[in-house]
């Protein structure tokens, strides 16, 4: 979790009509859950369903860097406090008609860190 909230843009993997949809988003680490910023244009379903996030930092250049991929639960926050919480420090400003904000409970946390073969770096 501690790669995760060290960057702010990820992406979510969902099933939309039975088909996998991929799209970058904001998030924040909140404890041991991964707020997320889905706005109005994602159409995630309204009820619990199981998602991936992925966060990255690659060096283009060298090819070095990690990837972490989580895996669980994903459900919209409903609490109006929350929400107004949340919007700030995901975007900055007041929640719009329509904005969405979920809430990832992972399951299961994958990685991997690409080094340097020679150096072990």
């Amino acid at each position: 979790m501690r790669l995760l909230a060290s960057v702010q843009f990820g992406r979510i993997a969902f099933s939309r009509y039975a088909l996998p949809v991929i799209r970058p988003v904001d998030h924040i680490v909140a404890g041991d859950e991964i707020i997320v910023y889905v706005g109005a244009a994602i159409s995630i379903s309204s009820y619990q369903q199981v998602v991936a996030y992925e966060v990255d930092t690659i060096d283009h250049r060298t090819r070095l860097g990690w990837c972490v991929i989580v895996t669980g639960d994903a459900e919209f926050v409903s609490d109006p406090a929350e929400i107004d919480r949340y919007h700030a420090l995901l975007t900055g400003h007041p929640p719009e008609h329509g904005d969405r904000i979920i809430r990832i409970h992972p399951d299961i946390v994958t990685g991997v860190e690409y080094v340097d073969a020679a150096s072990g770096r």
